[in-house]
């Protein structure tokens, strides 16, 4: 079935399974060579804000295009206890994901916001309820079934964009409170200094 189909067959509350409106699949294992063409994206090449690192530089041979990655897609963590999931940026480079990572392609990305997706997967509720059911003996492991079956709410492409809106001002938020903090500490170091 559609992905039209499960969005208008869903109420505004409703639930859809993920991998009703989207693929996934897992990331390529590759090995690093000479001359390489692609970037292989993993975990460490993303800041703490979910960022693609400017510092990350091609290191693998991508042949077949399936494997490509393209703006928008969503890279879940799927390994480990940092089960972030950040969206593929804009950039100029060939990339694939490495196996550390389970790819969501959205299927229509208008009607279901990447941003939206990824905010929902980061929250501490979603987080929790994947690692519920990760599954491994030394490392966790998220499988992609897990994933697929995993229900998301889908509200109007209009509620979406106020949600990610209010993530983006809540980080900002957050930020600014940790600046001010930063700032607060110097000023009190610097007047003990002076006051010795």
């Amino acid at each position: 079935m559609t992905t039209s189909f499960y969005l208008c067959s869903a109420k505004l509350n409703e639930m859809i399974k993920l991998h009703n409106i989207a693929v996934i699949q897992t990331g390529l294992f590759a090995k690093v060579v000479p001359n390489p063409n692609a970037l292989y994206l993993q975990q460490s090449d993303f800041d703490g804000n979910g960022e693609l690192r400017n510092t990350t530089q091609p290191t693998i041979i991508v042949a077949n295009q399936k494997h490509l990655l393209a703006a928008g897609d969503l890279l879940l963590a799927s390994k480990g206890n940092n089960n972030m999931c950040v969206i593929v940026p804009e950039i100029e480079q060939k990339c694939v994901a490495s196996p550390s990572f389970l790819v969501i392609r959205l299927h229509d990305k208008s009607a279901i916001l990447p941003e939206f997706v990824a905010w929902y997967l980061n929250l501490p509720t979603t987080q929790n309820t994947l690692a519920v059911q990760a599954r491994g003996t030394s490392i966790m492991s998220i499988s992609k079934a897990t994933l697929g079956d995993l229900e998301i709410p889908v509200p109007s492409v209009e509620r979406q964009r106020r949600y990610i809106e209010l993530s983006k001002l809540q980080k900002r938020e957050q930020q600014l409170y940790a600046a001010i903090a930063e700032r607060r500490k110097q000023i009190l170091e610097y007047k003990m200094i002076k006051n010795i």
